[in-house]
C-alpha cells in the first residue's frame, strides 16, 4: 500500500493533498490510512497544514508552493487582499507577516508551518468585483485589484478615514500610486460595495481624485 500511496503523491498535480484523496489508494479504511500519513509525516515528506490537509513535499514535490496559491487551497471561497494585495501591487513599503485574504464565510487564523494564513470575513454579495485571476507556472489565485483590498481593509478595520491625505497616511501608500490606480473600478465600487459606509468612503476618494 505504501508504494500506492508514493506513486499517488508522484502523480498528485496539486501541492496539497487531503484526507479524502488519500483513502481512496486504502480502499478507505481510516486505519491503514492513519498510519501511512503518520510515517509521512514524521519523514517530512508530508506536512500538515490543517486538519485533514497536507502539503507534499520533497522528493514528490519539488518547489516551494505559492503562499498565495495555498491560502485559498486552506480555506474557501477566498481571495488575496488586505496587506498581502497591497503589498502584492507595491502600494505599501512594509512586508506583511502572513498571507491575508478575504472569505464570505468565518474568519480564520492558520499557524501552519508554512507562515501564518488569515481570513477576514466580509460580505458575500459582489464578492469577487475587483479580483483578478493571477495564472502562474503551477496554477493560480485569486489577488484583490488596489481598490478592492482598500475596501476591503475599510470594511474589515472599521476605518473611519474623512479624505485620500488619511487614507495615505495611515496605510503609507503614495499619492501617486493611487492616482494611477483603475478609476473606473473605484467608481464600480462607490456604487456596488455592500456596505453604505464602504460607498461614501469611496465616493470622497473619486471626488478627490478627479
Amino acid at each position: 500500500m505504501d508504494n500506492d500511496f508514493q506513486n499517488l503523491l508522484y502523480r498528485w498535480p496539486r501541492v496539497v493533498i487531503k484526507d479524502t484523496d488519500i483513502g481512496t489508494v486504502f480502499h478507505n479504511r481510516p486505519g491503514a490510512r492513519h498510519s501511512a500519513v503518520k510515517r509521512m509525516l514524521q519523514k517530512k515528506t508530508l506536512l500538515k497544514v490543517r486538519r485533514g490537509m497536507y502539503l507534499i513535499g520533497k522528493p514528490f514535490v519539488k518547489e516551494p508552493p505559492n503562499p498565495y496559491e495555498l491560502a485559498q487551497m486552506i480555506y474557501g471561497p477566498s481571495y488575496i487582499s488586505f496587506e498581502s494585495a497591497l503589498s502584492y501591487h507595491q502600494l505599501i513599503p512594509e512586508a506583511v507577516y502572513g498571507t491575508t485574504s478575504a472569505t464570505a464565510k468565518r474568519a480564520k487564523i492558520f499557524n501552519t508551518l508554512l507562515g501564518v494564513f488569515r481570513y477576514t470575513h466580509i460580505p458575500l454579495k459582489k464578492f469577487y468585483l475587483g479580483v483578478l485571476r493571477v495564472e502562474t507556472k503551477h496554477g493560480a489565485f485569486l489577488m484583490a485589484e488596489p481598490w478592492k483590498a482598500i475596501a476591503d481593509y475599510c470594511y474589515a478595520h472599521h476605518k473611519t478615514w474623512k479624505s485620500l491625505k488619511d487614507l495615505e497616511l495611515d496605510l503609507r501608500i503614495e499619492h501617486d500610486n493611487l492616482d494611477e490606480s483603475n478609476k473606473e473600478l473605484l467608481k464600480d465600487l462607490a456604487n456596488r460595495y455592500p456596505s453604505r459606509h464602504v460607498q461614501n468612503f469611496l465616493k470622497l476618494m473619486v471626488k478627490e481624485l478627479e
